[in-house]
């Protein structure tokens, strides 16, 4: 706590969840946004930390994800409640913990989800039948403006 206070007066103190790591993608397409196939996050290591993250190889991935069909409308009803309440356009990527119980529990959305070959959106993606190509120029044209909406046509 000392060390965290080094950065500035307030520090936010999460309580630890034990449980799998899941990736949940939104794409957001004409007719609404789409909740990609989670991706399972199983680091060799057992901590997904940076080197277990950016090394190829380091991890084990699995999307769809391996969870109950009733967990896995937990999590990508938790994306996509997430994707809306922040008020997010084009592409999101929440992050979750499920627990043993199959609770899952929000850890943070990101904005910018990577598009490298360690990443977790391009395996949504693809495990959408998606072409990640085609997904990735329709995000920055809408995101441009050179789409008539902000949503993605992925045609």
């Amino acid at each position: 706590m000392v060390d965290c206070f080094a950065y500035g007066d307030v520090a936010l103190v999460e309580r630890h969840v034990t449980g799998v790591e899941v990736a949940v993608s939104v794409v957001e397409l004409p007719d609404g946004p789409l909740v990609l196939p989670p991706v399972e996050i199983v680091p060799d290591g057992g901590l997904y930390d940076y080197d277990a993250r950016y090394t190829a190889g380091a991890t084990t991935f699995y999307c769809p994800a391996r969870l109950t069909p009733e967990t896995m409308d937990a999590v990508t009803s938790m994306a996509l409640t997430a994707h809306r309440a922040f008020g997010l356009r084009h592409v999101s990527r929440t992050d979750l913990i499920v627990d043993p119980s199959g609770r899952p529990w929000f850890l943070e959305v990101n904005v910018a989800p990577g598009m490298t070959e360690t990443s977790l959106l391009p395996q949504s993606v693809e495990a959408a039948g998606l072409t990640p190509g085609t997904v990735y120029r329709r995000l920055v044209e809408a995101a441009a403006g050179t789409n008539r909406s902000h949503s993605v046509t992925l045609s």
